[in-house]
């Protein structure tokens, strides 16, 4: 084994997968000042597919911090209500509403290849990951010392080394085959056409689906907008039907004008593609760890697949960082398959179910769908039973091993959720209370209600903590270094109530613990058994 260098310009991770969870991983472990190597093999930055298109409100919140959510918002497209019809007739209405100030909202649409594009660009311009495209892992080969990859590039064979190797090469993810886990779960009947096509349409942005409407009675549609001309629509289609005659662009043409009328459109792809609900049986195996479809994946009602994959990224891309750099040992990498593969469980639950509804594969099945369907048709209040999938949202890791149990009776914020984000100033800047912890262990101490501040700070910086975690003052009004102002006057309602409260932030702006203050004075024991639980 060739140990990795120690000189500064070697990388110290090995990714393999440009894709948004490698890419992810690579800039997040920059921001720890961790190097890394991320091999690709597309010679092109991106996929040039829309794929996912849509990007949660908390996963928005990421892209926020790393410097990419003004072009996501501003050309995406954001929307909050969600319809299901059966037949030509409304049944349903998913409105997602606002949370404290609307930071972000509920949901932007935005094409898969273009996040990849600004990913891509914002890690080269880190200076600590280097990307090469173009190169197929061949091999690898780990021991206590660290991994060794080897891969065919444009001049032939090359080796990287590393401490540790990240696979998100998705899901026929070769790293995970090479390891021998196993990759289990089940093809649904849900097998589709989807078209990406620009046209200028009076249409409102939101999320609509069909189960048999009058332009395509045999199964279900979906339509989004993508950006603010960009449109796609998925058709159910038979499991045997004939991809080359389906994807024709007059038929794709002649297709769209049955769901949107007579306007001008331009076709810009269209493809078919069939679900599957798999799971890793291991998420980690010595130094290698598997991310986003090479861990899991899941059918795409919900929008569950690449905004999980991009909470793996964060997930590990921390963890990594810590050990890399010193602050806590290796036993916290176990956490990462504990946390993920819980969280990787409840998405293949809740999506099967959806898919299972949706896509029926009996006849039973279909009938038991058709039925709840009908009943929402003819009553209002029978539209519960319509699953037309349940939209992501962040796991929490309320059972982790990080997660310290509260003495508070009914804490604002429960450890292991993750901190709701609010705007705050910070020196002179607006900024939010996640961009301002992220990437420390961060002990935030929050006033109730006629709290002192200046009491706040004195506690907390007598916490025994390491030099390297962060501490910080959520306050009302401005009051000093190291104090977060809060830009609303919902502080109280969301952070702290009545009692003086202080929060331990992991790094990836989960709650690890929430210590209540007793008569002016950090419970310094609490704090320091929760903050041992992410540190050496």
């Amino acid at each position: 084994m060739v140990l990795p260098d120690s000189s500064s310009s070697s990388p110290r991770v090995v990714i393999v997968g440009a894709g948004p969870v490698g890419l992810t991983t690579a800039l997040l472990l920059a921001r720890q000042n961790v190097r890394s190597v991320v091999l690709e093999r597309r010679d092109q930055p991106s996929c040039r597919q829309s794929r996912a298109v849509t990007v949660q409100r908390d996963i928005l919140a990421l892209y926020d911090r790393l410097g990419l959510a003004d072009e996501i918002v501003n050309d995406g497209v954001s929307w909050s209500l969600g319809r299901t019809y059966y037949g030509d007739q409304e049944i349903l209405q998913l409105r997602f509403p606002p949370k404290g100030e609307e930071i972000y909202p509920p949901f932007v649409n935005f094409p898969q290849f273009r996040i990849e594009e600004l990913l891509h660009e914002a890690a080269l311009a880190t200076g600590l990951a280097d990307i090469r495209l173009g190169r197929t892992v061949d091999a690898f080969e780990q021991d206590d010392s660290g991994v060794r990859v080897t891969a065919t590039g444009p001049d032939g064979e090359e080796t990287h080394t590393g401490a540790y190797l990240v696979a998100a090469d998705g899901i026929g993810s070769r790293i995970r085959r090479h390891l021998g886990i196993t990759f289990d779960g089940w093809q649904t009947q849900g097998r589709f056409l989807v078209a990406d096509f620009e046209a200028e349409l009076p249409f409102e942005r939101e999320r609509r689906l069909w189960f048999n409407p009058p332009f395509h009675p045999e199964g279900i549609v979906l339509m989004h907008g993508v950006t603010r001309r960009l449109w796609r629509l998925d058709w159910q289609i038979p499991l045997d039907a004939d991809a080359d005659v389906l994807t024709d662009p007059e038929r794709v043409r002649a297709r769209i004008a049955t769901a949107i009328g007579d306007h001008p459109v331009r076709v810009v792809r269209s493809n078919t593609y069939t679900f599957q609900q798999c799971r890793a049986s291991a998420f980690r195996s010595g130094r290698v760890f598997l991310v986003g479809d090479a861990a899991h994946v899941v059918s795409p009602f919900g929008a569950r697949g690449m905004n999980s994959g991009m909470e793996d990224a964060e997930n590990l891309a921390w963890k990594l960082g810590f050990v890399l750099n010193g602050q806590a040992g290796p036993a916290l990498l176990d956490s990462y398959e504990a946390e993920r593969a819980a969280a990787a469980d409840h998405n293949l639950a809740v999506t099967g179910a959806s898919m299972k509804f949706m896509t029926p594969d009996d006849e039973a099945g279909r009938r038991a769908r058709d039925a709840a369907l009908a009943a929402a048709a003819d009553a209002p209040d029978q539209a519960n039973r319509v699953d037309s999938g349940k939209l992501y949202e962040p796991f929490p890791y309320t059972g982790s091993v990080l997660t310290a149990p509260t003495a508070l009776p009914s804490p604002r914020v429960r450890p292991g959720e993750p901190l709701p984000d609010l705007r705050c100033a910070q020196g002179g800047r607006t900024t939010t209370l996640r961009a301002a912890v992220a990437g420390a262990l961060t002990l935030l101490a929050v006033p109730g209600r006629g709290g002192l501040t200046s009491g706040l700070r004195t506690a907390l910086d007598a916490v025994p903590a390491p030099a390297w975690v962060r501490r910080a003052v959520l306050a009302p009004t401005p009051a000093g270094s190291g104090v977060l102002t809060v830009l609303s006057d919902e502080m109280w309602d969301v952070y702290a109530g009545e009692q003086d409260v202080v929060y331990v932030v992991r790094p990836d702006c989960y709650v690890a613990a929430v210590v209540p203050l007793d008569g002016g004075r950090v419970d310094f024991g609490a704090l320091t058994a929760a903050a041992s639980n992410t540190t050496r």
